[in-house]
């Protein structure tokens, strides 16, 4: 015997004739036949389908049912559960930042109705307990698209992106057909600037395609790559004994840094700030002084450039001021 309401729940349709998966609830009933659940047999057959894509990493589609303020509920055919902390696309949430009844964030409730990418994290029947991430499902994604790319793209290749994220050690930049790397070192030929104070998401870049590893599929990206390397400029327009402007661009315990014409920097070491004997940097110069210099040495080979403000004529430091004159 299945029970009239089983037979006839949403879902769940059955007529004469056809031939069903149940569960044995009890061998013999009050009236002596087996009573069965359909009900039932569904849901074993959905654990044991969680289990197996626990194990495959799976990428499933869900859609959200309810909101509450640790995370989602999903429908897999059961009841699964999406942590907070395994959102992807919510971020860091205040526990009371656009709350509406029932203490539940705007951002989770707006959820509801969706599908979303989900990859089951744990499946476990016996304590009822269903845990999915969209955060995981994402990386797969990425992971598989960036194996995919890596047959379809070529080292050499230029392509036109839009920065997806950027971090303290470069950025990350979707090219259409994955996401690839530009590495910290390959933003800009100028040495010392962050990531974060040149691009944010959502600005369009144009890359080049500097390596590609197959095994771990990863893309490695330039920006500076396409842009002219001022050291084949400066190679051929500085000379041992030249003097020209410079502004000041880092200060160093050890001396400062400073930006030539040609678009290189230079040291500028401790000993050759001033014909004074100088204990601090910091006492003779500042970000942002246009200094005069010589050029005292040039290695192209090791992209090296030495300068001296002590040994060039006049020996002045132009301080510029807040706003923006420069003055002796």
């Amino acid at each position: 015997m299945i029970s009239a309401r089983e037979a006839t729940a949403e879902g769940i349709a059955v007529a004469v004739g056809d031939r069903v998966l149940a569960a044995v609830v009890q061998p013999e009933g009050p009236d002596g036949r087996a009573v069965l659940s359909l009900r039932r047999a569904r849901s074993r057959r959905q654990w044991t389908r969680m289990q197996e894509l626990a194990k495959s990493g799976e990428v499933i589609d869900a859609s959200v049912v309810e909101a509450n303020r640790g995370g989602l509920v999903v429908d897999v055919g059961l009841r699964g559960f999406v942590p907070l902390s395994q959102l992807s696309s919510v971020g860091s949430l205040s526990p009371a930042a656009g709350e509406e009844e029932g203490g539940v964030p705007l951002a989770l409730r707006a959820y509801v109705g969706k599908r979303l990418p989900l990859k089951v994290m744990e499946a476990e029947p016996r304590r009822d307990r269903l845990i999915l991430s969209e955060k995981a499902a994402a990386q797969a994604v990425r992971r598989r698209r960036k194996e995919e790319a890596s047959h379809q793209l070529s080292e050499g290749d230029v392509l036109d992106g839009t920065v997806s994220s950027v971090t303290t050690f470069g950025l990350f930049v979707d090219v259409g057909v994955a996401d690839g790397l530009v590495h910290r070192s390959e933003i800009t030929w100028q040495k010392g600037t962050e990531p974060t104070a040149l691009y944010k998401p959502g600005d369009r870049v144009r890359v080049l395609v500097c390596g590609i590893d197959r095994d771990r599929g990863r893309i490695s990206l330039s920006i500076k790559r396409l842009e002219e390397d001022p050291w084949a400029r400066a190679a051929i327009e500085l000379e041992v004994g030249s003097e020209s402007a410079a502004t000041i661009t880092r200060v160093m315990p050890y001396g400062a840094f400073a930006r030539v014409p040609a678009g290189i920097e230079g040291l500028i070491h401790v000993s050759e700030l001033a014909s004074r004997r100088v204990g601090v940097p910091g006492e003779v110069v500042h970000s942002g002084d246009v200094v005069r210099v010589r050029v005292v040495a040039i290695d192209p080979e090791r992209r090296r450039l030495s300068l001296s403000i002590r040994q060039a004529s006049g020996n002045v430091v132009y301080e510029t001021g807040s706003d923006g004159d420069a003055s002796i």
